[in-house]
């Protein structure tokens, strides 16, 4: 015998096809869409990120932000159900929001631009020589020491990673870089060292900048 579709999944199904063909009264239909649809939220914390260490009440919040971004742009969905597409946002806000809050080393944006660099360098290499460099090329090629690749090899594993299991994350990579090995291999005009001391004074100088917009917009809490 086969099972009765949930009444509660039907009218979901109904209000979206109303979406789909511009209903007149669209905005009304998306709030009803979104209140039958917060129960996926829970469902999604519970089936995936219940070992995350953070509550569900905490997690509920930036899933409500993913459903409603499914909501009011099911149109971007591209042939999934709204389901899935809903899921997905969900999980995304989710994993972001745990990232942000757990991340226990910050690597500097500039960082990420040199490992930008290394990887276009060793496209290039691979492009030219048909197979892939060495380290002492790659070093000659960025004009950074191989001791100073070797520093910034050790960041790219804990760039923008951190587990979503609690227990997992005491053993998340964090590595400690001596960024003065980090030095150019020929003389420049704008050597690699001091590229990074600017680079760090600027990000200091964003983060105060930072700071002074979240108080502003925090003004009124």
């Amino acid at each position: 015998m086969s099972e009765r579709p949930d009444p509660a999944e039907r009218a979901l199904d109904d209000l979206l096809q109303r979406l789909k063909e511009d209903s007149e009264d669209a905005g009304v239909v998306r709030e009803e869409v979104l209140r039958l649809s917060t129960p996926i939220i829970r469902q999604v914390i519970g089936a995936s990120f219940a070992s995350s260490g953070f509550s569900e009440e905490e997690l509920f919040r930036p899933g409500y932000l993913g459903l409603l971004n499914a909501v009011y742009n099911f149109d971007l969905s591209r042939g999934h159900s709204f389901r899935e597409y809903a899921e997905n946002l969900i999980k995304g806000e989710i994993r972001n929001h745990i990232r942000d809050r757990a991340r226990r080393t910050e690597i500097p944006h500039w960082m990420c631009d040199l490992n930008r660099q290394i990887e276009v360098a060793e496209s290039r290499l691979l492009r030219e020589t048909g197979r892939l460099p060495s380290l002492a090329e790659l070093s000659d090629t960025v004009n950074i020491t191989e001791e100073g690749l070797t520093e910034i090899f050790k960041a790219r594993e804990a760039l923008s990673y951190v587990s979503l299991d609690a227990k997992q994350r005491d053993r998340d990579p964090v590595p400690e870089i001596d960024l003065s090995r980090i030095r150019a291999v020929r003389p420049s005009s704008f050597p690699i060292e001091y590229r990074i001391k600017l680079a760090s004074a600027l990000e200091r100088l964003a983060d105060l900048q930072q700071y002074l917009l979240h108080s502003l917009f925090r003004a009124n809490e």
